[in-house]
């Protein structure tokens, strides 16, 4: 490929988001019957923001939550965040049986990736909760207007970014045999997950590799850059066309501050957008 083709296909996928905005297609009901488990894996750095994320996911998730857990490290902090916000604690170490130092994933310049690769896998582990469908969100990312995760025909809505990263596709084909690229992605911080048919990607993962799913993935990934694959961007080209639906996240990405303002606040001065984000790499808040 031609150093030439990313960097288009980056551009046409913006202009594709531009028009799916412009296009104003409507929030489906929410009057799906059925409840969903709540799952967010998190660490200590993210406290800041936590709170703000679980109060944006009880006032803007319109179906039944059964559960809200919070998967982490086992510490008397990540303990004591989980009683105070009414979410069950689950120790990230009795999920997979092993911690992401266990991983020791380095890519070429020498970075650490294990532990963002670790909560990737927490993810699609899909043990949390019993619910048959399940919303991950990322803790860093806050709800800020009511947001539909399966319609009334039980289709999953997916929120879709303009994000392009050619080595997710190459990850699907090794792991899947996806060779497709759809117009745009599904990387948006939160992913409404099917266990029936999670359960079946790790199985057809195991099927194609002879290993375990999570093994599998961890032996193709292509450490010669930063960030080799992506769970959201796998499951939702996994799932067929008439199990999944589309609409832009229309986010706002804000520096962090010393202080997070109030869920309120937020509202009121990004309440335009569904949803912000407080990516940890950035640290002054606009």
């Amino acid at each position: 490929m031609s150093k030439s083709r990313p960097f288009l296909k980056k551009h046409l996928r913006r202009l594709r988001y531009a028009l799916a905005c412009l296009r104003h297609r409507p929030m489906p009901a929410a009057d799906w019957e059925g409840p969903v488990d709540i799952v967010i894996t998190a660490i200590e750095k993210d406290i800041d923001v936590l709170p703000r994320c679980v109060e944006g996911v009880r006032r803007c998730v319109p179906h039944t939550i059964a559960a809200l857990y919070l998967v982490a490290p086992d510490t008397e902090v990540m303990r004591s965040i989980a009683l105070e916000l009414g979410m069950e604690f689950v120790d990230e170490r009795a999920v997979l049986g092993f911690g992401p130092k266990d991983l020791h994933i380095i890519t070429a310049d020498g970075q650490d990736r294990s532990g963002w690769m670790y909560q990737q896998l927490l993810k699609l582990a899909g043990t949390i909760g019993s619910s048959p469908h399940f919303l991950v969100i990322d803790a860093d990312h806050i709800l800020l207007r009511p947001h539909t995760f399966v319609d009334q025909q039980g289709r999953t809505v997916m929120y879709r970014s303009s994000e392009y990263h050619r080595p997710y596709y190459g990850a699907m084909q090794r792991l899947l045999g996806i060779a497709r690229e759809e117009p745009l992605s599904y990387v948006a911080h939160k992913m409404m997950f099917d266990r029936r048919r999670l359960a079946q990607m790790r199985a057809d993962i195991e099927s194609r590799s002879g290993k375990k799913w999570y093994q599998a993935i961890i032996d193709q990934l292509d450490l010669a850059g930063p960030s080799p694959f992506s769970e959201y961007e796998t499951y939702g080209h996994y799932l067929r066309a008439d199990e999944k639906i589309s609409l832009p996240w229309r986010q706002k990405t804000l520096r962090k501050a010393a202080s997070v303002p109030d869920y309120q606040t937020l509202v009121d001065r990004y309440g335009r957008k569904l949803s912000i984000t407080f990516p940890d790499y950035l640290k002054l808040h606009k």
